[in-house]
Parts: C-alpha cells; sequence; structure tokens
C-alpha cells in the first residue's frame, strides 16, 4: 500500500484533528510530534490525509486595557 498521504491540510486544533473521511464518516486524528519535527502531525489511516497543526497567531489588535476573555 502507498504511504504517502493524498493531501496535506493545517489545522488549528490540538491535540486530535477530526475531518468527514472518504467513507462519509467523521473521523479523529491524533497529532503527535514526530522525531526531528516540533509541529505536531498525524494521518487518516482510511482515507491518507495528512493533517500538520500549526499555532495560531496573536491578533495584531492593540487591545485598550480591560477588555478580554478574563473579565467578567
Amino acid at each position: 500500500m502507498n504511504d504517502r498521504p493524498t493531501a496535506v491540510r493545517t489545522v488549528y486544533d490540538y491535540p486530535v484533528a477530526s475531518h468527514l473521511c472518504s467513507d462519509g464518516a467523521v473521523r479523529y486524528v491524533k497529532l503527535v510530534r514526530k522525531a526531528g519535527n516540533q509541529q505536531p502531525e498525524g494521518t487518516c489511516t482510511t482515507c491518507r490525509i495528512s493533517f500538520q497543526y500549526r499555532k495560531p497567531k496573536p491578533s495584531s489588535v492593540r487591545h485598550p486595557d480591560g477588555e478580554g476573555i478574563t473579565h467578567f
């Protein structure tokens, strides 16, 4: 069987990526760090789609003091 992925997708959820597989089922792929690679990745064993985690960039907008999720 071919071990190469059919497609590569970038995801921003860690440690598990979910997707709609080629057989119509929702599948979950665990993302792990492999030797020599700092970015977690994983591959669906059914449809061979590869998922690579990328950390979201912080907001470039300056928020006034007193606003944010920590202030209820």
